[in-house]
């Protein structure tokens, strides 16, 4: 009976599935914003049964909802497929971490023996230190007192010249042991990282040979874009190039992988929202004194409706990135295979260049600032599959800054601010005939006038954009009237006033404008200028 009891018990400890570690290398690499999609192969012999095949060295950065299985020209049918993970850490047998353990283990040694050396001087200095007192003995001469004293302060003087140099040794050995411990700690870091492993189950009516794609996405990786704009003068279109910065951290490295680079982001929420209804009710009476707030003024608006932006020039990266679009997102394929180290540095890699039709024009508001700034405007601008980021600006092979760009943005037209142009001088001066103030009945009338004047010192004719402004009321009490706006477009909602002028080399422009503010006399107002 006890026989029959423990060969039962044997046969339930028989596993249901034959089991087989594999190990598998990474191909392909699809990295997005922030996550990234990678695709494991393996080939393998299968026989006829259930059977259950382990992938090992999976990245435990894993979503372990995001894992798909594929097989390729098989008859075999997978049962399940999950992430387990492993909490053994694997030691890895790396030629290079072997060959540091033995340089530590050598200057280890080493420095044994110079602190030996260390510690034998140091009694020897301290031996003649215990005996250099001869003053108190009798037997000895005054003469053999000073022998006696010269040998000790040539013994003496030998100990700590020789002592010096060992100390020396020592100090060197110990930096260069921490040096290394240091190699060591990071390279440790590198390939003694934990993993996991993907089960599969599956069932096999024959024997066969197996092609298995696995392909999940994991945390710890993605992309930032970076742009270089470079004019090599306003008589040349702004050539951009678009780079993508890529970093991972997921424990396992990407060696000589298909590299895609997607502009979607598998993380976002995509469940479309839901609109609830509306109900309209009174308002309980704690309410009913709540203040209000105020909405923004007019006064806030943009009212140059630009991005304040600078431009960049041809570069020495190779763009060999082919384009695909889809239905959500876009997508780069790199065309020569790339290394990508999980060590969270940045890889930058080349996606494309465009060479963007631009318009260049100066822009300057005098009213804050006396600098005309070069714009070059970019039209249709949104075919370009840009995505927000940084961009570095080059003018005529000079740095001129950083600016952001914002594809989000609804304009037609994007604008990048090169910089200023010393070259221009404008100048905004109050006209005194017009500076005047009135009492009539009980309001006060107040006049403005300014002269405006563009000086174009360059050896070209030049386009630039001269904005201006008088004020906008919100008050009924408040009336503002626009008496003269030269040859102005005038907005009246956001009190915006446009010129545009072309000024022939070493020749300048003026026009100005006038505007009356009437307001109750006893009353303060701001903003009149």
């Amino acid at each position: 009976m006890k026989n029959l009891l423990i060969a039962f018990l044997m046969i339930l400890t028989v596993p249901a599935f034959a089991q087989k570690a594999l190990s598998s290398d990474i191909k392909q690499v699809k990295v997005f914003k922030r996550n990234a999609e990678v695709m494991r192969s393996l080939k393998t012999q299968v026989n006829s049964g259930k059977q259950e095949l382990v992938l090992t060295g999976i990245s435990t950065s894993i979503n372990p909802s995001s894992l798909q299985i594929r097989f390729k020209n098989a008859s075999s049918i997978l049962l399940s497929a999950k992430y387990e993970p492993n909490h053994i850490l694997a030691k890895s047998n790396n030629p290079k971490i072997d060959a540091l353990k033995l340089q530590s283990e050598d200057l280890n040694d080493e420095l044994s023996w110079v602190v030996d050396q260390k510690n034998g001087l140091l009694g020897m200095e301290e031996v003649l230190k215990k005996n250099q007192d001869l003053g108190g003995q009798s037997g000895f001469t005054p003469a053999q007192v000073m022998e006696l004293s010269n040998k000790y302060r040539t013994k003496y003087l030998e100990i700590r010249k020789e002592l010096k140099g060992v100390l020396k040794e020592e100090k060197a050995l110990k930096q260069k042991i921490a040096g290394i411990q240091g190699q060591l700690n990071e390279m440790k870091a590198r390939f003694n990282k934990p993993s996991g492993t993907i089960v599969l189950q599956l069932s096999a009516p024959r024997s066969e040979s197996l092609n298995i794609e696995c392909t999940y996405t994991v945390n710890n990786a993605g992309w930032n874009p970076l742009y270089d704009i470079r004019s090599n003068g306003i008589s040349s279109d702004v050539k951009l190039s678009y780079k993508a910065n890529i970093f991972q951290n997921t424990g396992q490295d990407w060696n000589e992988v298909d590299v895609t680079v997607s502009t979607g982001n598998p993380t976002q929420n995509n469940s479309r929202p839901i609109l609830n209804p509306l109900y309209v009710r009174m308002m309980t009476n704690y309410l009913k004194d709540k203040k209000k707030g105020e909405t923004a003024s007019a006064s806030m608006k943009n009212m140059a409706m630009e991005f304040d932006r600078k431009s960049p020039m041809a570069s020495g990266y190779e763009h060999n990135a082919q384009i695909s679009e889809n239905q959500l997102n876009v997508e780069f394929e790199i065309q020569k295979r790339q290394t990508i180290l999980s060590d969270g540095k940045k890889n930058l890699l080349a996606l494309k260049a465009y060479e963007l039709p631009t318009h260049y024009v100066y822009h300057t508001v005098p009213k804050l600032c006396n600098g005309a700034f070069l714009l070059a405007k970019v039209t249709d601008w949104s075919k370009y599959n840009l995505v927000s980021g940084q961009a570095n600006i080059f003018f005529e092979g000079a740095f001129v800054g950083t600016t952001q760009i914002n594809p989000e943005i609804t304009a037609d037209t994007m604008l990048l601010s090169l910089g200023r142009d010393n070259g221009i001088v404008v100048e905004r001066k109050p006209i005194e005939e017009f500076m005047d103030k009135k009492a009539i009945g009980s309001n006060k009338k107040e006049t403005l006038g300014y002269k405006l004047i563009v000086k174009n010192k360059k050896s070209m004719p030049i386009e630039i954009e001269i904005l201006d402004q008088i004020p906008v009321s919100q008050n009924n009490q408040i009336e503002v009237s626009l008496d003269e706006k030269g040859l102005a477009d005038y907005n009246k909602n956001i009190g915006k006033l446009l010129w545009t002028a072309k000024i022939s080399s070493r020749e300048s422009w003026e026009d100005q404008f006038v505007y009356t503010v009437k307001y109750p006399k006893n009353n303060a107002v701001a903003g009149l200028k």
